[in-house]
C-alpha cells in the first residue's frame, strides 16, 4: 500500500508542477532506424549537438546533427565500424564549439581480450578522416568512459579512464588486486589538428567503470568521477585543472559508499563562471540516493547536498544550467510497481538550494539497454534526449524540449 501511495504521488507531483512554468513536448529527432545512445552537447553559441549510433548487423555507425533555430541539420555520419566497442554506460560523443562540430570520439577493439580497447578522437577540420589515440601505453586494457569539452579557440581537452596499471590483475572482474593496478584517470589538451599539446595523470585510482564529467569553468576546468580508496569507498570526486596543473583530487561529499565492485554510475557536472553544480548517485548505507551540491568558488568547496530522488532511484543522473541561478537535474527512477519500467524525470533547483519544479520527460524501459538519457540547455530551457528501447525489434532516439 506505501509503495502504490508513493507512486500515484509521484504521478500527482509530476503531471501537476510540470504544466505551471513548463511543459514538456516531443521534438522530432534525426536519428534513423535502431538508434541509441544518444548523447547532447551545447556549445558557446547555444546550438545543440546530439550524437547517437545506429546499428545494422554487427556494424556501428556513429552520426551527429545539429539544433539552431528549433530546425536538425541533415543527419552526419563521422565513422562505422564492425570492431567498436559499445557499451550501454560508455558511448560515443560530439563537441561542438561556434556552431560546428569540432571532434567526436568512440572506443576501438584491439586484440588482447573483451575488454581491451582504445579510446579513438576525430576532428572535423580534415572531415574526421584523421584519427588518434589520446593515451600511448599500448595495452590490451580498458580506456575509455571519456568526456571531452572546448578549451580553447584551438583546443580542447579529453578525459578517460586508463587501465594501463590494470593488465596482469585480472582486468574488468577483478576488485581485489590492490590500488597499485587499479583504473587511472587521464587527460590530453589536443589541438584541433590532433596534435597532443599536453598529458596529464589526474588520479591513480578510480571506480573501474563510472563515467567521468568534465567542464570548463572561469578560470580553469573541473572534472567529476567515482573514486576508489584502499578501503574500497567510492564517493564522486572532484579535481580542477588551474594554473597549469590538476589539483589533488576530494570528495565532492564524504557519503562513505564501500562497495567493492564498480556500480557503472557516474557523476555530472555544470558551471556557469564560478558556480558549480555536481549530481550523482549513491548507494550508501544500502540506501539508493541521487544528490546534488552547489559550490560558489570554482570546486574550491562545496555546500550541503541537497537529496533529489523520489525513494527508487536508478541514478544515471545529468545536470545542465538554464539560467544564472537555476539548474536542472534530471536521473531516471524505478517504477515501484512494475520494476521493469522507469521514470526519466528532472527538477529544476536554484542555487540557494530550493526546489522549484518536478517535471517527467518520459517512462522508460529500467533495463541497461536504455543507457543514460541525456539533457542539455537550450534557449534558456532544457532538450532532453533518450532511447526508446520498448520495441525488441528496433530502438529509437526520441527527444522532447521544456517549453
Amino acid at each position: 500500500m506505501r509503495l502504490l501511495f508513493l507512486s500515484i504521488f509521484l504521478s500527482i507531483i509530476l503531471n501537476c508542477t510540470s504544466n505551471k512554468e513548463y511543459s514538456v513536448s516531443e521534438f522530432p529527432s534525426p536519428s534513423g532506424e535502431n538508434a541509441s545512445l544518444p548523447r547532447l552537447f551545447t556549445d558557446n553559441t547555444g546550438t545543440v549537438f546530439l550524437s547517437w549510433v545506429e546499428s545494422k548487423g554487427d556494424t556501428s555507425s556513429l552520426f551527429y546533427s545539429s539544433l539552431d533555430d528549433d530546425q536538425w541539420s541533415k543527419p552526419k555520419l563521422i565513422s562505422k565500424s564492425d570492431s567498436w566497442f559499445v557499451n550501454w554506460a560508455d558511448f560515443p560523443s560530439v563537441i561542438g564549439q561556434d556552431g560546428k562540430a569540432i571532434a567526436a570520439h568512440w572506443l576501438q577493439k584491439v586484440p588482447g581480450g573483451t575488454y581491451a580497447y582504445n579510446v579513438n578522437i576525430a576532428g572535423s577540420a580534415n572531415d574526421w578522416e584523421n584519427v588518434i589515440t589520446p593515451h600511448k601505453d599500448n595495452t590490451p586494457t580498458e580506456h575509455g568512459f571519456v568526456s571531452m569539452t572546448p578549451a580553447s579557440d584551438s583546443t580542447f581537452l579529453s578525459i578517460w579512464l586508463d587501465g594501463r596499471n590494470t593488465a596482469g590483475s585480472g582486468g574488468h572482474d577483478s576488485h581485489t588486486s590492490g590500488l597499485s593496478s587499479a583504473m587511472t584517470l587521464r587527460s590530453a589538451f589536443v589541438n584541433n589538428d590532433l596534435k597532443i599539446e599536453e598529458s596529464f595523470l589526474i588520479d591513480a585510482s578510480v571506480c573501474d567503470c563510472c563515467g567521468t564529467a568534465a567542464v570548463k569553468t572561469q578560470n580553469g576546468f573541473i572534472v567529476a568521477y567515482r573514486d576508489r580508496t584502499e578501503g574500497e569507498i567510492r564517493d564522486t570526486y572532484i579535481s580542477r585543472f588551474m594554473n597549469g596543473k590538476w589539483e589533488d583530487p576530494k570528495s565532492v561529499h564524504e557519503d562513505g559508499w564501500e562497495i567493492a565492485a564498480c556500480p557503472v554510475n557516474g557523476p555530472a557536472i555544470a558551471a556557469n563562471g564560478q558556480t558549480v553544480v555536481v549530481a550523482w548517485y549513491t548507494g550508501a548505507n544500502d540506501i539508493s540516493k541521487v544528490k546534488m551540491a552547489f559550490s560558489s568558488n570554482e570546486g574550491e568547496s562545496f555546500e550541503a547536498p541537497v537529496i533529489l530522488d523520489y525513494g527508487n532511484p536508478l541514478g544515471r543522473v545529468d545536470v545542465e544550467f538554464i539560467s544564472n541561478n537555476e539548474v536542472m537535474v534530471s536521473w531516471m527512477e524505478r517504477n515501484m510497481e512494475d520494476r521493469s519500467k522507469a521514470s526519466f524525470v528532472a527538477k529544476k533547483i536554484t542555487t540557494d538550494g530550493e526546489i522549484q519544479k518536478e517535471f517527467q520527460f518520459s517512462l522508460m524501459e529500467s533495463s541497461r539497454k536504455s543507457g543514460f538519457p541525456q539533457i542539455s540547455s537550450y534557449k534558456n530551457s532544457i532538450i532532453a534526449a533518450w532511447a526508446d528501447v520498448s520495441d525488441p525489434n528496433s530502438s529509437k532516439v526520441k527527444v522532447a524540449i521544456l517549453e
